[in-house]
């Protein structure tokens, strides 16, 4: 068994040194005639062996005595730890890889990937806005009414569902994301805004406006919200701005934007936004599943298309 972990090492540290990679081959050799259950031929175990017991006699002659009476098992010991440590590494790497967290999707345990947890960070809401708090347990979307929200591709078999807010630095990074994997794969695209970060609903009313008026102008709008400077958002000369440069009518949609109907059918949307049991934006459900925070796009492709992501 020494011989393994001897390769193993002597493999890594022959990618430095000309000696350590004399060695590796030695301990390669030793490896495959052990695994066929004969002896090395080539002594490399009793002269790594003597190597290891010449070093550690020059500090403590009882620790050598200890460690020649336990070689082999210590040997085992140092096995089977590396063989742990190893597929917890490969573990780690591939719950990175698809769901941006070396711990599992939405886990904020530390990743050496991401060490500052970029990935699952949040704009949190106001208790204002939380009804009860809740974890990542309680996020769904199946008892959410989503008729009138904003949908893209509305009959198509994958469902992408962002609970997102112009005002919000990690929506904004994520929209673009998303916007790509719809356009690549025709998936449903329904979008809940939940003002955040804002001080005004404005732009939700005229997001609600426009898509009663235009729902091509929509996604237009949408862009354009998700791009300008934050500062713009509670601008009422903006908002005026951007509709115009829409080519829609203004006046329908100032009148819309006071109208007492428009401002129920808001209350009605965010009662449902509510019902996700969200505790920060953004949240996007693919499929149903939750992922929270602005995840890498492979981490959202892979979630949608499984391994035909890889093999596109």
């Amino acid at each position: 068994m020494f011989c393994i972990v001897a390769f193993i090492v002597l493999g890594i540290l022959g990618i430095f040194s000309a000696t350590s990679k004399e060695l590796a081959k030695e301990a390669l050799n030793c490896v495959f005639r052990r695994v066929t259950f004969r002896p090395c031929d080539t002594g490399f175990d009793e002269k790594m062996k003597a190597r290891i017991l010449g070093s550690v006699i020059t500090r403590s002659e009882g620790a050598a005595r200890v460690l020649n009476s336990n070689f082999e098992l210590l040997a085992w010991v140092f096995f089977i730890l590396m063989l742990g440590s190893s597929v917890w590494a490969v573990r780690g790497s591939y719950l990175y890889l698809i769901t941006g967290s070396c711990s599992g999707i939405n886990q904020t345990a530390f990743c050496i990937f991401d060490p500052r947890g970029g990935h699952n960070k949040v704009s949190p809401l106001t208790d204002t806005c939380q009804l009860k708090p809740t974890t990542i347990a309680d996020l769904t979307i199946k008892e959410v009414d989503l008729t009138g929200f904003p949908v893209l591709n509305r009959d198509a078999k994958n469902k992408i569902v962002m609970v997102g807010s112009y005002g919000c630095e990690y929506s904004r990074e994520i929209y673009p994301l998303i916007k790509r994997l719809v356009s690549k794969t025709n998936a449903s695209f329904t979008f809940l805004d939940y003002p955040v970060k804002v001080k005004t609903d404005l732009t939700t009313r005229l997001g609600l406006c426009v898509y009663q008026h235009d729902q091509d102008k929509y996604w237009q709008l949408n862009d354009l919200l998700f791009a300008t400077n934050k500062t713009n958002l509670d601008n009422a000369a903006f908002a005026q701005k951007a509709v115009a440069s829409l080519g829609l009518d203004r006046f329908e949609i100032n009148r819309c934007l006071n109208a007492p109907r428009s401002k129920a059918l808001l209350n009605k949307q965010l009662n449902e936004v509510v019902k996700t049991n969200i505790y920060g934006t953004p949240t996007i459900f693919i499929n149903g599943n939750a992922f929270v925070g602005p995840k890498p796009y492979r981490v959202y492709a892979f979630a949608l298309s499984g391994l035909l992501y890889w093999l596109k």
